[in-house]
């Protein structure tokens, strides 16, 4: 009886943990979504069908991935999400970085106008210089985010469609590259909307590889930052003595775009950066743990803000890139 009851008790246990796993394999036939990309790839791209529903039915819909979506890190305070990313070992790698690959960051530079300690430090908060790239498996984020994730369904179904894009023209197997939880991947951690637009064969070997290659992801860096409008030699943040007490007066931006008028900064006595030309700049606040810190943002700031949509995001990367640069 002891037996029994315990073999129950174990097949029970063992039910339980299968019923708990939130991983789902793919139907097409279930999806409407996938169906429709695959007709649209099949007729628009000449991609063999076949070769689509293979790819697409090996994906796995993991459902925790909805909830790691709604809790980013990006959605911490500053004072708190500063520390995962502003610490000697972080810069000292990234000044090592730097100097391995002075000549082709100089090159970036000439070319598109980006400093060489911002690419950097783009590459250090993304992959920790290209040490962590990811452990998800890119097919799953993008189908699972597609399928599952209400809110910015449309957007994950278009990256997924760019990545069967991608891997039909044997850039690499999409059954075997991991990224983020949201499915950048590489190096520079590029969406594939991104990787398909932006990435560029800088080695001149006859590929854009921003899974191996660091020559070709600073390089594919440098060009994204180039074409979403970086001003060369323009600043990025102004800081006040006062932790900005005059600009919490005026008000904080709010979006991704510099939306407070130049003149009422000047009206108020607040001296700009020397030489910079221009009409609006953001107001952005900061919140330490034991005080808040208001800050000038360029032009130059919004556009970090391009690479990953936050705030925290592109502060942290022009604070190591100055930390990396001294």
């Amino acid at each position: 009886m002891q037996i029994k009851l315990r073999k129950s008790l174990a097949a029970m246990a063992l039910s339980m943990f299968f019923v708990a796993i939130p991983c789902v394999a793919v139907d097409i036939n279930s999806y409407p979504a996938l169906k429709s990309l695959v007709g649209e790839l099949t007729v628009d791209e000449e991609i063999e069908e076949q070769k689509l529903i293979m790819w697409l039915t090996d994906a796995t819909i993991n459902k925790d991935l909805v909830g790691i979506m709604e809790r980013p890190a990006e959605s911490l305070p500053w004072y708190r999400y500063k520390d995962r990313f502003l610490n000697k070992k972080i810069v000292k790698d990234g000044k090592k970085y730097q100097t391995r690959y002075r000549a082709i960051l100089d090159k970036a530079q000439i070319q598109f106008g980006i400093p060489p300690e911002i690419v950097v430090a783009i590459i250090g908060v993304e992959t920790r210089y290209g040490r962590n790239t990811g452990r998800h498996r890119v097919l799953d984020s993008l189908v699972t985010l597609a399928l599952k994730y209400d809110r910015r369904s449309n957007y994950f179904l278009n990256e997924l469609k760019e990545y069967m894009w991608l891997s039909a023209r044997g850039i690499f197997n999409p059954l075997k590259v991991k990224g983020s939880y949201a499915g950048a991947f590489g190096i520079a951690q590029f969406m594939p909307s991104s990787y398909r637009n932006y990435a560029i064969d800088f080695d001149h070997n006859a590929q854009s590889n921003l899974l191996e290659s660091h020559v070709d992801a600073i390089g594919s860096v440098a060009n994204y930052l180039s074409q979403h409008g970086w001003q060369a030699g323009a600043p990025i943040l102004g800081r006040l003595s006062d932790d900005g007490k005059a600009l919490s007066m005026i008000g904080e931006t709010r979006g991704y775009q510099p939306d407070i008028a130049v003149q009422e900064l000047e009206d108020r006595g607040i001296v700009l950066y020397d030489g910079w030309v221009g009409d609006k700049i953001g107001i952005i606040k900061l919140k330490h743990d034991d005080r808040e810190e208001f800050v000038i943002a360029y032009p130059n700031y919004f556009v970090l803000t391009r690479y990953n949509r936050s705030q925290n995001y592109a502060m942290v990367v022009s604070e190591l890139a100055e930390n990396i640069d001294n």
